[in-house]
């Protein structure tokens, strides 16, 4: 069986002038061959794997080209040349170049990023790139490759009586994956060999991490690595040290770092991020430290402020400081016992810094007198540590409010650091709200006498008002703060002025009212 295809017409002109090696130049059919090559993307820089299935399957005959049908053959040609056409199914080169990219894949697993490399279509020579840690493709092969490796998985998953070793389907996966991560259906596949036991969970990471170089917002490449962790600390197998310095969700961390700096605004990695925290309080892991991720992510937010993905994560942990975690670890009051004197004293000088009334200065300063002595006086470690708890949780909104401060005087014209702001106004009402008292629930049912009781229900009432009026002061002192600023990005430009109106608009919202 053949095609035949007059020459006599110039309207089918095939060109194979860069078949030289094989002597078609020396023919008289080589004027009638110039387009063939050019029809991407099979062009010369494939004719090493094509050439040889056309070499001894093309022949002249009378003024007639004979293409006998050859396997694999990489186009399907008719008597109209417009009508020339790819078979994205068959590609000769496919399993060469899924080969090579596996082998590299398998004997270097400290590899770090995966890039298409732009390439010339005459450069005859092997697609795949690897250099040092790094694993390249050359863009002419993308296509063909990627419709190849996608015809053949779609197959097998349409034909449940196919049978295909496994070694195969996952070298059909890492292509297709590699290429196009957005696909739901290739990473349940590979779940499917994790599971039975035909992929290495371990090397998976290994794999995801390149894939996620390369799309660095895939889902449902943080989908599967999440996956992974529970998989692996799920199975019987799965022994681990929560205590160890080299966690496993350390790595991950680093791997939404890596994520969040090549692409902006990547939501999927710091929600990655926050599965990560949520699983290390669910598994009792040390380490990574709340501390060490709270410093990580104010250096990341004040290197990229127009970026809202990164202070939503930092809202997420500011929550968990001043209401989930309600009382601190045992070991952190005993090794630092003044701590709670030093929170206490920087939220002070925060109110004293933004009043001006004399009134108010001494009505503040009795208070915080007053809150020492309180403070000293205390003998029970369980009324001693809510307090330090309490004052802990508003160092950590003073901390954030004023690296907000700071980068809205520094940086003009970003939204993301009005709308911060606008989370930081609304969970100081809501910390205000739930801790009008960090005596509220203490209870003394202890056996003391009733008069001593009945003391100390007034001293809970004394405590009670003086806390309502720490807060007025911290609402003040805020709202002061906020003026100035406010002020100043009004000037700046219309635009910035624009975003000040918006955020006072919340406030009023919320019950919030900075401006008289």
């Amino acid at each position: 069986k053949g095609i035949y295809t007059d020459l006599t017409s110039s309207q089918q002109q095939f060109g194979a002038s860069d078949f030289a090696p094989y002597d078609f130049k020396r023919s008289r059919l080589a004027e009638n061959f110039k387009q063939y090559c050019s029809i991407s993307p099979h062009t010369s820089a494939e004719k090493r794997y094509i050439v040889p299935a056309l070499k001894g399957a093309v022949k002249e005959t009378e003024g007639l080209i004979v293409c006998q049908f050859v396997p694999n053959f990489p186009r399907h040609v008719t008597n109209n040349s417009d009508e020339v056409t790819m078979q994205d199914d068959i590609f000769p080169a496919a399993e060469k170049i899924l080969s090579d990219i596996e082998n590299v894949v398998k004997k270097n697993p400290s590899l770090k990023s995966f890039e298409i490399i732009p390439a010339e279509d005459n450069e005859n020579k092997s697609p795949v790139f690897h250099q040092e840690d790094c694993l390249g493709l050359a863009s002419w092969c993308v296509q063909p490759l990627y419709c190849y490796a996608y015809r053949r998985l779609f197959e097998l998953r349409q034909n449940k009586h196919r049978r295909e070793e496994p070694s195969t389907i996952a070298r059909w996966l890492l292509g297709a994956l590699l290429l196009n991560p957005d696909v739901t259906t290739f990473w349940n596949m590979r779940r499917e060999l994790v599971r039975s036991h035909k992929l290495e969970a371990s090397e998976e990471f290994f794999f995801s991490r390149l894939v996620l170089y390369h799309k660095p917002k895939c889902f449902e490449a943080f989908a599967y690595r999440r996956w992974l962790l529970s998989y692996i600390l799920n199975s019987k197998d799965g022994h681990y040290d929560p205590e160890s310095v080299e966690s496993p969700l350390c790595r991950e961390l680093d791997i939404a770092t890596t994520c969040a700096d090549r692409y902006a605004s990547n939501y999927h990695a710091w929600s990655h991020r926050r599965h990560v925290i949520t699983l290390r309080e669910s598994r009792g892991f040390a380490y990574p430290t709340l501390e060490t991720e709270w410093k990580n992510s104010l250096a990341w937010c004040q290197r990229h402020v127009s970026d809202y993905s990164g202070l939503s994560y930092r809202q997420f942990l500011l929550n968990k400081y001043m209401f989930e975690l309600k009382e601190l670890p045992r070991e952190s009051f005993i090794k630092w016992p003044d701590v709670g004197e030093q929170w206490k004293e920087e939220l002070f000088a925060y109110i004293k810094s933004n009043i001006s009334d004399t009134g108010d200065m001494h009505q503040l300063q009795r208070l915080y007198d007053w809150m020492n002595a309180e403070f000293r006086a205390i003998t029970s470690s369980r009324r001693r540590q809510r307090q330090t708890t309490y004052f802990r949780a508003l160092s950590y909104w003073l901390e954030e409010c004023r690296a907000n401060d700071s980068t809205i005087c520094t940086y003009n014209d970003h939204e993301a650091l009005w709308c911060h702001r606008r989370f930081l106004a609304y969970l100081l009402l809501r910390f205000m709200a739930s801790n009008h008292s960090y005596h509220e629930d203490e209870t003394y049912a202890d056996g003391r006498s009733a008069d001593e009781s009945a003391e100390r229900k007034n001293v809970q009432k004394s405590l009670t008002n003086d806390v309502t009026v720490c807060h007025d002061f911290l609402v003040q002192a805020f709202r002061a703060r906020t003026n100035k600023i406010a002020d100043l990005a009004i000037k700046r430009d219309q635009h910035e002025k624009m975003l000040v109106e918006r955020f006072f608009k919340f406030l009023q919202s919320i019950g919030f009212e900075i401006r008289s």
